[in-house]
């Protein structure tokens, strides 16, 4: 049985948003519990050359726009916006202001699904060889689209979310595996 590519990738961005949402909660209600300001979680960095929480989950809302938009043809190849860049960011100057708490964050992932949401599954028609270009300055990528979403998308889309989890687990927010996998995608025989 062959997927169609955006049976891969729209479905795990769908639910990993999701479940960084609940992360988040989980952050807010942590910080308001210990008495820490929101920007104690918001900024924590596992190392100095690492982007902070606020960023990786700013990541991976523009990702997941910017793929589907990708896969689905909506976007001129060589827009770099920012809104729509997947985790082609070098440095901090490529963002813009950092989120001042947790629900500006939740903004940014709610739009992400709701874009997500909107595209119907036909709406995304791409072959496995179809290529897709992402763009920044100075700096073009061009890939075939299974590539795409299997070696660049998914692989980003795990690690950022891994990143986000372990910078919330590192600073005492009570998140567990089952937290991370979401409901169990199988049933006992």
């Amino acid at each position: 049985m062959t997927l169609p590519l955006a049976d891969l990738a729209l479905p795990a961005f769908h639910r990993m948003l999701n479940r960084v949402s609940l992360w988040l909660v989980k952050a807010a209600s942590h910080a308001e519990a210990q008495g820490l300001p929101p920007a104690a979680l918001l900024r924590h960095r596992l190392a100095p050359d690492m982007f902070d929480l606020s960023r990786q989950v700013e990541i991976l809302a523009s990702a997941a726009r910017g793929g589907a938009a990708r896969l689905a043809g909506r976007l001129d190849p060589l827009d770099p916006s920012p809104a729509l860049a997947v985790f082609n960011r070098g440095s901090e100057e490529e963002f813009g202001p950092p989120a001042a708490g947790f629900g500006e964050l939740q903004a940014l992932l709610s739009d992400a699904v709701a874009e997500l949401t909107q595209l119907a599954r036909g709406q995304i028609t791409v072959d496995a060889g179809t290529r897709i270009t992402v763009a920044k300055p100075g700096n073009v990528r061009v890939f075939e689209a299974h590539h795409f979403v299997l070696d660049y998308l998914l692989p980003n889309l795990y690690f950022h979310a891994s990143i986000a989890y372990a910078l919330l687990r590192a600073q005492g927010v009570p998140l567990g595996k089952q937290d991370f996998e979401g409901p169990p995608s199988y049933r006992l025989a």
